[in-house]
């Protein structure tokens, strides 16, 4: 016997296909994975959370 022989047989496999679950479709998975909600406040947060840095900022450093 050869070192490519087996005394082992083999059997094939199919391969398993994957396929979308039918309770959802691919939009509502889509849909369902958004954060939603509106970035809107967080954005203006952002801008105030800016706004009060820069002021204590200037407050410590400001000899200008």
């Amino acid at each position: 016997m050869s070192d490519q022989e087996s005394t082992q047989e083999t059997q094939e496999v199919p391969a398993v296909e994957e396929q979308p679950s039918p309770s959802q479709s691919p939009w509502e998975g889509h849909a369902a994975a958004d954060s939603g909600g509106d970035p809107l406040p967080l954005i203006g947060a952002a801008f105030a959370g800016g706004f009060v840095l820069a002021k204590i900022l200037k407050k410590l450093g400001g000899d200008d």
